[in-house]
């Protein structure tokens, strides 16, 4: 479905079909057979494992399970070289899949079901196959496998897989063996899928060590023939209290059933950043990392083991009860219950892919191959706010990863002639991943995403020491490389030239005014986090990053006199120098959507066409630097030039639209972002959760018709915009350790605290003490 497609559909009314997936506020399920969405729409994950669900093609490595920051490498081949350019690519691996069984019954192999569903429960965190098999006589057998990856512990899933006869007693042969079977290689135009490489891949270690150890045909060590990274892998199942081989018969009676549950554990070293030592992690020759791995799995498994399945699924019940008792997101919309239910699932999605974080938040999670896995701008801007405001300790686990990728950052800033640190625009390891530089490094706004989020996590959670220790590290190398970048103009104002803003459809621009007022904003908070450091804070910072006199003075000078584009006549801030000189895009007639995968790149970089929010997604981020008029005005602007063909469009549409008072257009823009993966609106599901978009679900509700402001480290405020269908509206936030939930409706805004100490917040423009 294209662009336009989607914003002529009708998203007030439900756009599932009901008969197919049910409303359950708290479980979301789908009756018939699986489509390749499916696979996505019920995937499971822990941050380090993913699972998918069950699609309408065979399960392998490209269609399985996946581990956090295990990938595999290939060399970027251009058609004509370049000082500068990406060298390796980096491309989401597979890893053996434990969930894969296929059935017999009287020697006859199980093919088609009569009847197929799944579901994923929200409050129990698990994803529930079910089968019924015709197996002749009028007989039946019904199977049901569910799958729980556990988010209290990051190695560790677990399956029961239940077997029950109808019409007469059977025999049935299960084959479980770990799935290594290869997709089929092809190369397929549209960027936002994963690459795909011939040579390479995942390839089993033969050691006899392991085998002499504690792995038997259950247990595996594999590493990536290029990127040298190496994984264990290994499960065991029982049957009546007895441990059964991967390959078993089970007798079942009429009316009866029979239950085996299966313990599968991952284990992978961490990935360490490129210019990290990366210490054990490289040895890929059958020497004792390999069996490490795998002797860390069977200690995994016995632990697992000597807990059982529902003890298992008591501590999963319990971690997601936390979860929802600290994040929920409560509509009241006086509707059928849709609306609640797909919030839930654009929550569970964000839980589960953020439950462990240690190697980061890539743009897919663990739930598909996507983007190739790689790791955006858009983890900071639209993932890492929900954390900073619902699990503080997880938003900086992702900005220590960031941390961890500055030796990276620092040498490709010295390779594209910046200095400080210059975050690479697309990857997994640290590297520069991005072969397409226009869209790709030319996007260097993304060293003040990640400082946003930085200062944005500090002023929200008071974490003075992370900033000592190692927000201060970015702050300063980003600040450094903005102030080198630019230049000062003739005109007497700063400018940086030849960059990509968030507007991927307008490349190597002069004066993006995105990138201008975020590295505005960098610039300045680098130099006053300098100054919030003590005395022996200060010293230890001078002396890890080498700062020199004068040098935050300069930062300072530069943010006063960044150009920032502005007309006067039309009073709009404009997206960068040449944007009113551009030719307009006809919308009447070049209608086909995306563009990206319909026009040449020239044709669209020639046009005043948006892909997604640039100067409107600032508007919003730099919320208390702009009066209303201004907002109105530059939305109004912009808007009609947007097409959406980014899935995180629509969430800034919605809390601009709202706040200057367009409320039906406000819903519109939150339908198109709520319903993204559910109604398969961009067309593109079936390769992973769009993880951001979720995470903008969030802010359209908290942020738009919620009215939660901090620009980013300023005075947190709340002023609401409740859509007029909507009864009520519910939200939880954290701010300086104090949980507060904040109740609206079309009277007032009350907010309780349920623990912490009491905090000071504007509310409706005055001053609120909680």
């Amino acid at each position: 479905m294209d662009s336009n497609e989607i914003r002529k559909l009708d998203l007030q009314h439900d756009p599932l079909d009901e008969s197919r997936y049910p409303i359950d506020p708290w479980k979301f399920t789908e009756y018939g057979e699986p489509t390749a969405e499916s696979a996505t729409l019920f995937s499971l994950s822990n941050g380090t494992i993913g699972v998918r669900g069950e699609s309408n093609g065979p399960r392998n490595l490209g269609d399985g399970t996946f581990l956090s920051g295990f990938h595999e490498t290939f060399a970027i081949r251009h058609a004509e070289e370049a000082y500068g350019f990406a060298r390796v690519g980096q491309v989401v691996q597979g890893v053996p899949d434990t969930v894969d069984f296929k059935f017999s019954v009287d020697g006859k192999a199980l093919a088609d079901a009569q009847q197929v569903s799944q579901s994923l429960d929200f409050r129990d965190g698990t994803a529930t196959r079910s089968y019924t098999y015709d197996v002749g006589d009028g007989a039946s057998l019904d199977v049901d496998i569910v799958t729980m990856v556990c988010l209290f512990h990051a190695d560790l899933m677990a399956t029961t897989l239940t077997l029950k006869a109808h019409g007469r007693a059977m025999n049935v042969h299960v084959v479980g063996s770990m799935n290594t079977d290869h997709p089929v290689v092809s190369r397929d135009v549209d960027p936002r899928k994963a690459d795909m490489i011939a040579d390479g891949g995942l390839r089993k270690l033969e050691v006899d060590a392991i085998s002499r150890g504690v792995a038997d045909e259950n247990f595996g060590a594999f590493h990536c023939l290029h990127s040298g990274l190496t994984m264990g892998v290994g499960f065991c199942q029982q049957a009546d209290g007895e441990m059964i081989p991967e390959t078993f018969d089970v007798d079942v009676p009429d009316g009866g059933e029979k239950c085996v549950t299966r313990f599968a554990a991952y284990n992978t070293y961490p990935i360490n950043p490129i210019g990290i030592e990366r210490g054990l992690q490289v040895s890929i020759d059958g020497t004792p990392n390999s069996v490490e791995l795998v002797r860390r799995c069977a200690q995994t498994l016995q632990w697992a083991v000597a807990q059982g399945f529902e003890r298992l699924q008591e501590q999963q019940r319990e971690w997601l009860s936390r979860f929802w008792r600290e994040s929920d997101v409560e509509i009241d919309d006086g509707g059928d219950g849709r609306l609640q239910q797909t919030m839930h699932w654009e929550l569970f999605e964000l839980a589960q892919a953020t439950a462990t974080v240690p190697n980061g938040v890539s743009a897919k999670g663990l739930s598909g191959t996507g983007y190739s896995g790689h790791y955006f701008w858009d983890t900071e801007t639209y993932i890492v706010p929900f954390l900073i405001y619902t699990n503080p300790a997880r938003a900086r686990d992702i900005l220590s990863y960031r941390f961890r990728m500055l030796p990276a950052a620092r040498k490709r800033a010295r390779m594209m002639s910046v200095e400080g640190a210059l975050f690479p625009w697309r990857g997994i390891n640290g590297e520069e991943a991005s072969a397409f530089f226009e869209a790709g490094t030319a996007q260097c706004h993304i060293d003040a995403d990640i400082a946003y989020a930085v200062c944005q996590y500090v002023s929200a959670t008071g974490d003075h020491e992370f900033l000592a220790t190692e927000g201060i590290d970015i702050l300063v190398e980003t600040a450094r490389m903005w102030a080198s970048l630019g230049y000062m103009g003739w005109d007497g104002t700063f400018h940086i030239n030849t960059v990509t803003g968030p507007d991927e459809y307008t490349a190597l621009v002069d004066d993006n005014y995105y990138t201008n007022a975020m590295a505005q904003f960098n610039l300045r908070k680098a130099a006053d986090a300098l100054e919030s450091l003590d005395g022996e804070e200060l010293n230890s910072a001078v002396q890890r990053l080498s700062i020199k006199p004068g040098e935050s003075m300069r930062w300072r000078e530069v943010a006063q006199l960044m150009k920032l584009p502005y007309d006067e006549k039309l009073g709009v801030h404009l997206q960068d120098d040449d944007v009113l000189r551009r030719e307009p895009w006809d919308f009447e007639h070049d209608t086909e959507r995306p563009l990206l995968l319909h026009y040449h790149p020239m044709v669209i970089y020639r046009r005043r066409v948006l892909k997604q929010t640039d100067t409107v997604l600032a508007l919003y981020l730099l919320s208390s630097n702009f009066g209303l008029d201004v907002k109105r005005r530059d939305f109004d602007f912009y808007d009609p030039l947007t097409t959406g063909d980014s899935s995180l469009s629509a969430a800034s549409q919605c809390i601009l639209a709202a706040e200057v008072g367009y409320g039906d257009l406000a819903m519109n823009y939150f339908l198109e972002s709520l319903y993204a993966d559910v109604a398969n609106l961009h067309s593109n599901t079936s390769d992973g959760i769009h993880l951001a978009s979720a995470g903008g679900v969030w802010m359209s509700v908290v942020a738009g018709f919620g009215g939660l402001r901090d620009s980013g480290g300023n005075e947190l405020s709340i002023d609401s915009h409740l859509p007029q269908g909507w009864e009520s509206l519910t939200y939880r936030l954290v701010v300086h350790g104090t949980r507060l939930i904040v109740t609206i409706d079309h009277d007032a805004v009350s907010i309780r605290r349920v623990s912490g100490d009491p905090v000071t917040l504007k509310v409706k423009g005055e001053l609120r003490t909680v």
